[in-house]
C-alpha cells in the first residue's frame, strides 16, 4: 500500500481564535521562589475537533510543584486553545472506524503553539503572585502528546 503524501504544515492556515482559561490555582508562598529550589512539572493535553467548521481544540493542563517546601506548594493552569485550520480536512486520515486520525506532526505543531503561549501566560501570572519570577522550561511538543487529561 502506497503511503499517503504528507501535507505540510502551513502557519498561514492556522488561526488561534480563543485562549480560554478553565482553571488557575496558585498556592500562596510565604517567600518567593528561589532559583535553587526544584520545580516538578506535569503536563497533559486533550483535543477535540469540528470538521464542518474546521475547528480544533487543544487543551493543556500544567501543574507546577515545589516539593522542597512543606506543605508542598502547587500552581495549576488549565487552558483551552481554540483554532481554525483552513486546511483541516487535509490533516487527517480516516481510521478503521471512520474516525479521523490526525497526523502527529500536525497535533504537535498545535501543541507547540499552545504551550509556548501558555508559558508566557504562566510567567505573567506567577510574576504577579507570591511565586515571583518563574520560567517554565521549553520542551519538545511531542512530549505533550504523551499524556492525556482525564475527563472528570
Amino acid at each position: 500500500m502506497a503511503k499517503k503524501e504528507q501535507n505540510p504544515i502551513n502557519p498561514k492556515k492556522i488561526h488561534l481564535l480563543q485562549i480560554e482559561p478553565l482553571e488557575i490555582a496558585i498556592s500562596e508562598l510565604k517567600e518567593s521562589f528561589n532559583q535553587k529550589e526544584s520545580i516538578e512539572m506535569k503536563i497533559a493535553h486533550i483535543s477535540a475537533h469540528n470538521l464542518d467548521e474546521k475547528g480544533f481544540l487543544l487543551g493543556l493542563d500544567i501543574i507546577l510543584t515545589l516539593s522542597d517546601r512543606l506543605p508542598i506548594k502547587t500552581a495549576r493552569f488549565r487552558y483551552n486553545f481554540h483554532f481554525i485550520i483552513d486546511n483541516l480536512l487535509k490533516m487527517y486520515e480516516l481510521g478503521e472506524d471512520d474516525k479521523p486520525i490526525f497526523s502527529k506532526q500536525f497535533v504537535a505543531t498545535l501543541a507547540g503553539i499552545s504551550y509556548s503561549t501558555l508559558r508566557g501566560i504562566i510567567y505573567e501570572k506567577l510574576l504577579n503572585s507570591s511565586w515571583g519570577s518563574v520560567t517554565v522550561p521549553v520542551i519538545n511538543p511531542n512530549n505533550i502528546l504523551e499524556s492525556w487529561i482525564e475527563l472528570e
